[in-house]
Formats: C-alpha cells, structure tokens, sequence
C-alpha cells in the first residue's frame, strides 16, 4: 500500500503554518514541524510556532522539542520524524510536515547517508577541543585529517566527529547512495512562492508584529540565563538584534531596520534554494490555490 506525506514548504512568512492550519479544517491531519529553529523552546514567538490555541485544534509535533541548549540536525530530526509518521498512519492521520529548512524536507524526500551513530565521548570531545584550540586551528586539523574546508562550527565539530568515529570524512560518506527514510510512499509537495514585494512586507510586518507580542521578553529570559551563543536557538532571526537593542548597543529603529533585513535576506535564499531543489514539487503564488491542489491529491 502506496502511503501519503503531504508537504508544505516555502520562503519565511510566505503562510505555510496558515495553509496548514486550513487544511486541517477539511482533513483529518496532524502538522510536523520542518524548521530548524522551531524545534527549539524558549522563542515560541520570535521562532513564529504555532499558538497554544492552535495546538488545540489540530495536533503538532516537534515544536519546542528540544531544550534551548540541545542540539539537533538533520539525521536527529528525522529520527524523530519517522515514528510520529508511522503512529499517524496507523490512526489513519494524514502527516504534514510543514517548514522551510530545505535540507531537512530534501532529506525527507531524497534519503540520507548512513553514518554511523557518534560516540558521546567522541563527540564531546570534538567540541572541546574547538573550544581550546580556536576556529583556525580546528579548521587546520580538519584538513590535515582529509576534510574539506568548513566555514562554522557546528559543521566543522560534526566532520571531525564523524572522521574520529569512522576514519572516513563526511565528504566521503556523503557520496554513498542515499537511504530513504519511507520507502513506497507518495509525497505531495506544495511550495509556496509568493509574490516578492508582498513576501517581503510579510517579513516586515511579522516582526513587529512578534516584538508586540512578546519577543523581546523571550530573547531577555535566554539572554539571562546566559544562553552561549553557539547555541542554534540563537540563529532565530532577530534574536542578535533584540539582545543588541536591550543591551543598549543599538536603538529600535536600527533594530527593526537589521533584523527585517536579514529576514527578507534570508527569504530571498530560501526562494532560491527551492527553486533549484526537489524537482517534484509543486509551486504556487498563493495559499488558495496550494490548498485546492492539496485538497483534490490527498
């Protein structure tokens, strides 16, 4: 039997939560989260997740899942995705993973390499010794040891841990054939592409609209817990730029000016990025007419 997986995906603020939400209204679904930073708590507001009011009316998995210091990835998150997927089919729910971290729904779709599980000591000890001898110098031993120059440091612990436990570099295993998560499955893909000028005044109004809401309390309670910023939570989009107006760095005209900013910035390479990935989807200007398409292929 031929399952389903609906996706939905698409720029920041381009509505994927809201088509979601108003397919559920016609679909007996539940929502799986597909974002990177939405899987952290601690900035429900800032990070955009669904409201405990909508919690309410349909079910949602992997929001808030992890505890802002935890750290996740692609292979974590589809770990986690896989049983939520099988427990849903087995009540007859239709999963929707909604998002736009496009690696993670590229993944989903196309499969992953098969690295083996990370030692804890191994991949502590990676961390460590980051911390000790610098980024230069990690990204020295990175060569020395066979990898490929990597520019942070979230992906440059990960090539050294995986070079420890296995002697072979992430290069490497990245090159093996690919094994997919859900084998005989159909994926229905909407993409949603809206228009440019309106998407960017989405980006614009969201954020104010979230530094109302209570924004900035969320980034002053990590800040003051002493949240470190190589933490994941902290690529949020706005969260440097409010930490920077309540540490009295900038104003809250030049705070709303960066962080809408590099929201639209980052919306325009999402776009791209969708534009030239996972060739199956489907692309819409508008939710009517995504939501149609969902309607009359589930």
């Amino acid at each position: 039997m031929v399952r389903k997986i609906v996706i939905i995906s698409g720029p920041t603020a381009s509505g994927k939560s809201d088509l979601a939400l108003k397919l559920a209204q016609e679909k007996d679904i539940a929502i799986i989260n597909a974002d990177s930073l939405q899987i952290y708590e601690g900035l429900p507001i800032l990070s955009s997740q669904a409201t405990e009011e909508e919690k309410k009316k349909v079910k949602h998995f992997l929001y808030s899942h992890f505890k802002p210091r935890e750290t996740s990835s692609v292979a974590i998150w589809l770990k986690l995705v896989k049983p939520i997927v099988e427990q849903l089919w087995s009540e007859n729910k239709l999963p929707v993973i909604v998002g736009g971290s496009g690696m993670y729904i590229s993944k989903l779709v196309e499969g992953i390499s098969e690295i083996p599980e990370i030692d804890e000591d191994i991949r502590s000890g990676a961390r460590q010794l980051f911390d000790e001898i610098g980024h230069e110098e990690f990204q020295k031993k990175l060569i020395e040891l066979g990898e490929n120059q990597i520019p942070d440091k979230q992906r440059m612990t990960r090539a050294y841990e995986v070079l420890k436990q296995t002697g072979k570099s992430i290069t490497w295993w990245q090159e093996q054939p690919l094994k997919k998560l859900f084998e005989e499955t159909n994926f229905i893909h909407a993409n949603l592409n809206p228009d440019r000028k309106k998407l960017y005044e989405n980006c614009n109004a969201r954020f104010v609209s979230m530094l109302k809401n209570g924004a900035m309390q969320e980034v002053k309670n990590l800040v003051n817990a002493g949240i470190d910023d190589d933490c994941q939570i902290t690529k949020t989009l706005g969260f440097y730029e409010i930490r920077d107006f309540l540490e009295q760095r900038i104003n809250q005209e030049k705070m709303i000016e960066i962080a809408t900013q590099k929201t639209r910035n980052y919306a325009k390479r999402q776009l791209t990025w969708f534009r030239h990935q996972l060739p199956l989807k489907q692309v819409f200007g508008d939710s009517q007419t995504a939501l149609n398409f969902l309607k009359n292929e589930i």
